[in-house]
């Protein structure tokens, strides 16, 4: 190994999950890159069933474990992570994601190679809730700048999640860590690399080094509405790159209304898919009328209605015989019909 020795803390949010924390954990201990600590943030030791008596049970000098003195929610537990003594570069891991043994190594083969880079990550595969291989993450250039990644994001060219993802402690805490403004972080984790990579830009190695569980939703109440409000959020802060940045304003010129649409697009298929009762008065008009205004405040035109199959959502949305029709043809057909 050559170049520079980089020191690295890897900080694990953990509320609940025993078997893939410690799965998790035996993939970060098997590193061929020694120079690194594991902080665990629990947000409290009552809630988190044996999961810790496990952790302790590693006797793993490299682990430490900050437990809250009482309960938090995701975005008290990961407002923690700025206020915490790190190494001089840092990285956020899902509880339930794996790190492949030469994540650390090819990391940090990656800051010598780039060292005026200001943000780093690799590509990716996704798994299962049994560890079974989905799919590979979209590719990426080699390097990516504030405005690419911009553009790369608000076209869908990019997969993005917390995971993966390496940068400076110091330019982490300067920035106040993860926003935790937006509902159960949605948006926040594009919000801080975007912001980060507008301090230098974005390395990637592209061989694949780590894994990104997605699980099958078991929810019974509908997130909907927390989607909506977590993207308008989202488009009041490419409102304020806008108005900061004549670059980033046009890339944001040029993609907002696309941007927009599509993710009316999704939120309209997920409502459908919502029974009313559980929808806590959403509707799809009243989606559109909340982002048609902040896409306005963007200068961009947005014409959601003009998408057939949004105005489909729409009409069967109208009628409750229609919309119980489609819910009861979705527990029969579980493929993409609008």
């Amino acid at each position: 190994m050559s170049g520079k020795t980089n020191h690295f803390s890897i900080i694990i949010p953990f509320k609940s999950g025993k078997a893939y924390l410690l799965d998790c954990l035996h993939s970060v201990v098997k590193q061929d890159y020694p120079h690194y600590n594991i902080i665990i943030l629990a947000d409290n030791t009552s809630n988190i069933d044996d999961a810790l008596d496990a952790v302790h049970a590693l006797q793993n000098s490299k682990i430490s474990i900050q437990a809250a003195d009482h309960n938090l929610d995701i975005l008290q537990n990961w407002g923690r992570i700025k206020d915490l003594a790190k190494n001089e570069y840092m990285t956020i891991l899902g509880y339930d994601d794996n790190l492949e043994k030469s994540f650390l190594s090819t990391i940090n083969n990656l800051i010598n190679q780039h060292p005026e880079a200001s943000l780093f990550h690799t590509h990716f595969n996704y798994i299962n809730s049994k560890s079974e291989f989905i799919k590979t993450c979209q590719p990426l250039p080699s390097r990516l700048n504030a405005s690419e990644y911009l553009d790369y994001a608000m076209n869908e060219k990019i997969d993005i999640m917390a995971t993966g993802y390496v940068f400076k402690s110091s330019d982490y805490d300067a920035l106040g860590g993860i926003p935790i403004h937006y509902p159960n972080l949605i948006y926040a984790d594009l919000h801080l690399w975007i912001e980060l990579t507008k301090i230098s830009y974005l390395a990637v190695d592209t061989n694949t080094q780590f894994s990104f569980r997605m699980h099958a939703s078991t929810t019974k109440t509908s997130k909907d509405k927390i989607l909506l409000d977590a993207f308008v959020h989202f488009l009041d802060y490419l409102n304020e790159l806008k108005a900061a940045s004549p670059a980033l304003g046009q890339i944001i010129q040029e993609n907002a209304q696309k941007f927009c649409e599509s993710t009316t697009k999704a939120i309209a298929h997920r409502l459908l898919r919502t029974p009313r009762n559980l929808r806590k008065g959403l509707s799809i008009d009243h989606m559109i009328t909340k982002i048609e205004s902040k896409c306005i405040a963007l200068d961009s035109a947005y014409e959601p209605l003009k998408i057939n199959s949004i105005r489909l959502a729409k009409t069967i949305e109208t009628y409750p015989i229609l919309n119980d029709l489609f819910l009861l043809f979705k527990k029969l057909y579980k493929k993409p019909v609008l």
